[in-house]
C-alpha cells in the first residue's frame, strides 16, 4: 500500500500540466501512487501526460468518460490504494515536501486529514511568477466538526490543501458530486469532511501553489449561482442519508449556504448584472435559506454580523438587497480597482521598498496589464543591483536620479512616512509620491480589472 494517492483530473490544461506534473514527480515522499484522470483532453494534455507515465512507473493514466470534475475525483476515490489521498488541480503546482509533511503530521496525530496553507500563484507575463500568501488559522490545535460548527464563517473551504485518510473518506461515504461541468464540486466533500471530522488539524506552512491566472478556471464561470445550488441539494441530502439531524451541524450548513449564495454573487456583480438564469437560481437559494430562517437555523448571535444583515436584506426585501450588492459591488471593486486605474496614468511608477507590499502591489499591477513600472528602489544596498521579481532594485538616490519624474509608490509597511520624508528631500513632489495602503490579500491582489479599464 502506498502512503498516498494523488488524484490529478485534467481537461484541456496543456499550458500548466508540465508544471503541475513536475511538482508531483519530484516530491520527497516518494511512496506515491500518482492517478492522472483526463476527460477526454484534446490540446496536447494527454500527451504530455502519457511521457510522464511512460517515464515514471507511479503514473496510472486514466481516459475517464466527459462528464464532471466530480465524477474524474470520485473515480480517482474508488481506484485509491494509498493510507491517505490528496487532489492536485491540474492548473496548479505543489511543494516540493508537500505530502512528506502533511503524511507525517496526519500519521503521527492520528488525524482524519492535515492541512497547510497555500500561496496564490499568478504568473502575468513570461518570467514573472508571483506567490501570495494565504496562510490557514488555529495551526497546530487539534480539531473537530464543533470547530466548523461553532464558527461564524468556515475558516478553510478548500479541499486540495491537505491530505484524507482514506479510510475516513470511505467510512463516511465521502464523494464529490457529479453534477455536469467542473465548477465549484469541491464543496460537497469540503463541507461533508468536516462535518464528519473527529480529528484533524492546519499545520503552519504554505505548501499548494493555487492558480489564479487561468482564464478558463472555474472561478470566473458566470454560472456560480446554478453550480452552488446544485452543491447545496446535494450537501444536504447527504446530510439525511448520513442521519446528521442535530441542530449544530444544520445550522452550520444554513449558514455556509448564505455564504455560498451571496460571496459569489457580491464577486459577480463586481464586473456584471445577472441575466435571467442567474435570478432564477438565486430566487431558489433565496427560498433555501428561507426556510433555514423559518426553522430557527440562522440565529443572528451565530452569524457574522455583515452576513446577518446581507441575508436579512436578502429574504425580506430582494429589491433593497440588489440595489445594496450594486453599492457594495461597486465599493469592493474601487478598493483595488481604483489603484489600478490611478496607477495606469502614471507614465512611470518606482516602487520604494522591496518587501511583502511590493509584491502585491506588483503582482496586482502586472495581472491588469501595467507596463510603465520602472524599478524597484530599497535603502538596503545588499540588494542593490539586483532584481526583484523581474525588476532592477537601486537605492532610493540613484532612482531619482534616473527617473525624477516618475512616480514613487512606497511599499514599505513599517515606516511609510520616513520614505516620503526622505524622497521630499531628493527633490520628489507631494503629488508625485503616495503610500501603498491597500489589504494584503492574496484574492483581491490578483483580481482583473481590464474591463474597466478598456
Amino acid at each position: 500500500m502506498p502512503k498516498a494517492t494523488l488524484i490529478l483530473p485534467s481537461l484541456n490544461v496543456g499550458g500548466y500540466i508540465e508544471e503541475c506534473l513536475e511538482s508531483v514527480r519530484c516530491q520527497s515522499l516518494e511512496d506515491i501512487e500518482i492517478l492522472c484522470i483526463d476527460a477526454g483532453s484534446t490540446d496536447g494534455t494527454y500527451e504530455i501526460l502519457r511521457e510522464h507515465a511512460a517515464a515514471d512507473s507511479r503514473i496510472r493514466l486514466i481516459r475517464s468518460q466527459v462528464r464532471s470534475y466530480g465524477y474524474q475525483v470520485n473515480l480517482g476515490f474508488s481506484m485509491a490504494r494509498g493510507e491517505y489521498v490528496g487532489i492536485v488541480e491540474t492548473d496548479d503546482s505543489i511543494e516540493p515536501d508537500m505530502y512528506e509533511t502533511l503524511c507525517r503530521v496526519a500519521t503521527e496525530e492520528g488525524l482524519d486529514y492535515a492541512k497547510g496553507g497555500f500561496y496564490t500563484m499568478a504568473t502575468p507575463c513570461e518570467g514573472e511568477r508571483y506567490l501570495l500568501e494565504h496562510p490557514l488559522p488555529d495551526t497546530g490545535r487539534l480539531l473537530s466538526h464543533t470547530y466548523y460548527t461553532d464558527s461564524p464563517l468556515s475558516p478553510d473551504v478548500y479541499i486540495w490543501n491537505g491530505v484524507y485518510r482514506r479510510e475516513f473518506l470511505e467510512r463516511n461515504r465521502i464523494r464529490l458530486n457529479e453534477s455536469p461541468g467542473a465548477a465549484f464540486q469541491d464543496c460537497g466533500l469540503r463541507y461533508l469532511t468536516d462535518m464528519n471530522l473527529e480529528r484533524g488539524m492546519f499545520i503552519d506552512r504554505l505548501l499548494y501553489r493555487y492558480r489564479r491566472d487561468n482564464a478558463a478556471s472555474s472561478t470566473y464561470d458566470p454560472r456560480f449561482a446554478r453550480f452552488n445550488l446544485q452543491e447545496c441539494r446535494y450537501i444536504r441530502a447527504r446530510m439525511d442519508e448520513q442521519g446528521m439531524r442535530d441542530r449544530a451541524r444544520r445550522a452550520f450548513m444554513a449558514r455556509e449556504s448564505v455564504m455560498m449564495a451571496l460571496s459569489p454573487y457580491m464577486t459577480y456583480r463586481e464586473h456584471s448584472r445577472p441575466d435571467e438564469a442567474i435570478r432564477r437560481d438565486m430566487e431558489e437559494m433565496r427560498e433555501m435559506i428561507c426556510r433555514d430562517r423559518e426553522a430557527g437555523l440562522l440565529a443572528r448571535r451565530e452569524m457574522h454580523p455583515d452576513l446577518y444583515l446581507e441575508m436579512r436584506l436578502f429574504t425580506e426585501n430582494p429589491e433593497a438587497y440588489e440595489a445594496y450588492a450594486g453599492i457594495r459591488a461597486g465599493i469592493n471593486s474601487s478598493i483595488y480597482g481604483d489603484f489600478v486605474r490611478e496607477m495606469k496614468e502614471k507614465e512611470q511608477i518606482v516602487l520604494c521598498c522591496a518587501g511583502k507590499a511590493a509584491k502585491f502591489a506588483l503582482c496586482l499591477m502586472r495581472m491588469n496589464g501595467l507596463g510603465n513600472i520602472a524599478c524597484v528602489c530599497d535603502n538596503n544596498s545588499a540588494l542593490w543591483g539586483g532584481t526583484y521579481h523581474g525588476w532592477e532594485v537601486v537605492g532610493l538616490q540613484e532612482a531619482v536620479h534616473r527617473y525624477p519624474k516618475a512616480h514613487y509608490l512606497v511599499t514599505n509597511r513599517a515606516c511609510p512616512e520616513e520614505i516620503l520624508k526622505q524622497l521630499k528631500g531628493y527633490g520628489i513632489r507631494e503629488k508625485a509620491m503616495s503610500a501603498y495602503t491597500l489589504p494584503l490579500q492574496a484574492f483581491g491582489s490578483t483580481n482583473l480589472f481590464m474591463r474597466d479599464m478598456d
